[in-house]
């Protein structure tokens, strides 16, 4: 759902609401329906900031499994998504992008692409063979890298 038409909806449904409110009760009514609206609010936003608490606690950018990360990753997914399925945050690519990365401790690496706060695109790096996660690899295993790209123009490709 794009947010133009999310927020559409979102007003038409408080309006509604409190039209409802309005016509069954008046003024208890009206009073009722705005505290529903605070209330769920206050949900929303408790929600938010437990996830922020829960991805704080890990080292930023690092992830268990780029692979496990990449598999779970779909189009139209929200930074809230993410966050979800990575339980860590990213590091930002570029300062003006909204290009985020995740590594995980074998090397490989993963970049999502947002827009307008929904995934556009990713494009993960993985190190080929059963390396084991150290501070240096050989030379042979540095230059088995390879990219896998899911941008929607390579996919109707």
């Amino acid at each position: 759902m794009k947010v133009p038409f999310q927020r559409t909806i979102n007003a038409v449904l408080a309006a509604s609401a409190l039209l409802a409110g309005w016509w069954a009760f008046r003024w208890a009514g009206l009073v009722l329906a705005v505290t529903v609206m605070a209330f769920w609010s206050i949900l929303q936003f408790n929600r938010a900031s437990r996830q922020l608490r829960n991805v704080a606690d890990r080292p930023k950018g690092m992830v268990d499994s780029v692979v496990t990360l990449q598999s779970k990753l779909a189009h139209g997914m929200t930074m809230a998504d993410v966050l979800a399925i990575s339980n860590s945050l990213g590091q930002r690519v570029n300062e003006r992008g909204n290009d985020w990365l995740w590594r995980d401790s074998y090397g490989n690496q993963i970049v999502v692409s947002l827009r307008r706060g929904f995934v556009e695109r990713w494009s993960a790096t993985r190190t080929d063979g059963q390396n084991t996660p150290t501070a240096s690899r050989p030379a042979a295993a540095q230059d088995a890298v390879r990219s896998v790209d899911h941008s929607p123009i390579a996919a109707a490709a």
